[in-house]
């Protein structure tokens, strides 16, 4: 796995495991990662759709969860869907269109940013402004950063260089 690029390997491993699964094997064995190689390098076109979009799991145990995404992931994926960009590409590609081809957009519910919003086309970052709460201070800083009395320069004053 670790040679599969790393904009499809969880699909891949979706795949193999689904591979392995459909053949009442309990374990993904070396003859299931081959065949599905086998399967893909011969009909990838059948995997592009045109967009791809990734998003991280934010609200199923991301403890650093900043924003809900969750309405805007399916906006974006009916919008996506609508603008028909497998034809785009097929009209303005030479050749079979690739996975690597497609309009890729990520989503990520804090700025930890674990789905990669930083390497696709359209990556969206989630964030928040601080508010005051009962939860213990985390010296994170970006309360400094907001502060509209300027304690971020009155606290570098202070800072031990």
């Amino acid at each position: 796995m670790s040679r599969v690029p790393f904009f499809i390997r969880k699909r891949v491993r979706g795949r193999v495991e689904e591979e392995a699964r459909s053949e009442g094997a309990d374990r993904v064995e070396l003859a299931h990662v081959t065949a599905c190689q086998q399967r893909f390098l011969k009909r990838m076109d059948v995997e592009v759709k045109g967009y791809r979009q990734e998003h991280c799991f934010g609200a199923s145990g991301c403890p650093n969860r900043a924003a809900d995404s969750g309405w805007l992931i399916e906006r974006l994926d009916r919008l996506l869907a609508e603008a028909n960009l497998l034809d785009f590409l097929k009209a303005n590609t030479p050749g079979e269109v690739k996975l690597h081809q497609e309009f890729r957009v990520s989503l990520s519910d804090c700025p930890n940013a674990c789905s990669r919003p930083q390497i696709v086309d359209l990556g969206i970052i989630g964030a928040r402004r601080p508010t005051v709460s009962d939860e213990p201070c985390s010296e994170c800083g970006e309360c400094l950063q907001v502060c509209r009395e300027g304690a971020d320069s009155q606290f570098r004053q202070w800072a031990v260089p």
